[in-house]
């Protein structure tokens, strides 16, 4: 599927909203299984490692096992993920990436400035919700 573009504010307490330029890309199936099926064999791949290991594989066996179960279901549930999410700080004005790659679609969200440190609203825009279902 064709990822979506848009722009959406990135706001700063006390000083004028930037704008930010978003890009989503929605997971079919296949995608959504392969990543889910990344997650449990690392989680199986951990528990195999500590089988050998005397008395602590009687709790990181089973603990690795349901652990990779539970986060692949996470991640099988998450049908849309950011791609590229980059704007510049609303305080220092710095151009940045904002490190949300491959996390999952979800706004408003809270990110930080690389550089100085500050804490920013990644939010909703007019242009956002005129497109019904994008979130």
């Amino acid at each position: 599927m064709e990822p979506r573009s848009f722009h959406v504010s990135l706001k700063g307490f006390g000083s004028e909203p930037t704008s930010a330029h978003v890009v989503v890309e929605s997971l079919d199936l296949r995608q959504r299984v392969i990543r889910a099926a990344m997650i449990l064999a690392g989680g199986l791949a951990l528990a195999l490692i500590a089988v050998p290991i005397p008395l602590v594989h009687f709790v990181l066996v089973p603990g690795a096992i349901l652990l990779g179960l539970i986060l692949s279901v996470v991640r099988f549930r998450q049908r849309e993920v950011f791609r590229l999410a980059e704007g510049a700080c609303p305080f220092c004005g710095t151009q940045q990436r904002l490190g949300l790659a491959g996390r999952v679609f979800r706004l408003p969200r809270q990110v930080f400035c690389r550089n100085c440190g500050r804490s920013l609203d990644l939010g909703e825009d007019t242009a956002l919700s005129k497109h019904p279902g994008s979130i």
